[in-house]
């Protein structure tokens, strides 16, 4: 073994055997330095500070959202509790609120059509502007009558009913929309259809839903019934209805219905 340690030695470089191999010394500061100088202990301190304030946002209860500390705007037949019930702020610190998404859970009240929050992060207080819903037309069905909204969906009145709102009478809800449970949301085609028309015969009240005919209404003034079908061609089935009107007063026609919904049109 001796031998062959010797032989590996001779092909070493000179000088470079393993007794007079040394690592190199590596230069570490000194770190008693540091904590003589100045800007050190500022930095310290600032951490200290920053830490400290961190603590107490997150731990200090009044930094943190309860019923008493949120106030809801506009309402008028929602209370505060059931809104702050669906905000799901209960508990949440304010730093940690994100308005967009407390607006949405507000929202999600089918009473509610806006809701824009805003934060007090020094009061700690919250206020959400509230615009509820109210109903474009009455569904009368023999399920009760029902607020329609914009969107088709029905729902139960709440608070004192808006006066002058059209009513659709649909005594088998016949006119549900695709897909929902009878009587929940109105077919969105029929709502629309029966805005047109009101908007131009104002005095049309109250419209009439049958599947098999559509909207038909009593002609305000006169004896006539009229088919009007959907809201398509409104413009064509107004002259239509006015030229009907015109030769049934005029006794050239005889009936008691206009049918418009066809081209060309039909009394009978």
């Amino acid at each position: 073994m001796m031998r062959q340690m010797r032989r590996f030695e001779v092909l070493l470089p000179a000088g470079a055997v393993a007794g007079r191999v040394t690592l190199p010394h590596l230069q570490m500061p000194a770190l008693g330095g540091i904590w003589r100088q100045r800007w050190f202990w500022f930095a310290v301190m600032g951490f200290s500070a920053i830490l400290g304030l961190v603590t107490w946002i997150h731990t200090d209860e009044r930094w943190f959202i309860y019923a008493e500390d949120v106030h809801f705007n506009g309402l008028h037949y929602l209370s505060q509790e059931e809104l702050f019930t669906a905000s799901k702020l209960d508990g949440w610190n304010v730093f940690w609120i994100d308005p967009n998404q407390v607006s949405r859970q507000v929202r999600s009240n089918p009473y509610v059509m806006s809701a824009a929050v805003h934060r007090d992060l020094i009061g700690a207080k919250v206020t959400v502007d509230v615009i509820e819903a109210r109903p474009v037309a009455w569904w009368v069905t023999d399920l009760g009558r029902r607020w329609l909204l914009d969107s088709g969906l029905a729902l139960e009145p709440r608070g004192d009913s808006p006066r002058g709102v059209m009513e659709i009478l649909d005594k088998p809800a016949e006119a549900t929309a695709p897909g929902a449970s009878l009587g929940s949301a109105v077919d969105p085609d029929v709502l629309v259809s029966a805005q047109a028309l009101v908007s131009r015969l104002p005095g049309v009240a109250p419209l009439r839903y049958q599947r098999d005919i559509g909207l038909n209404f009593l002609l305000p003034g006169t004896p006539y019934w009229v088919y009007w079908g959907d809201g398509a061609n409104a413009e064509r089935k107004l002259e239509y209805l006015a030229a009907g009107e015109r030769l049934l007063d005029e006794g050239k026609l005889e009936g008691n219905v206009i049918d418009v919904r066809f081209d060309p049109p039909y009394v009978k």
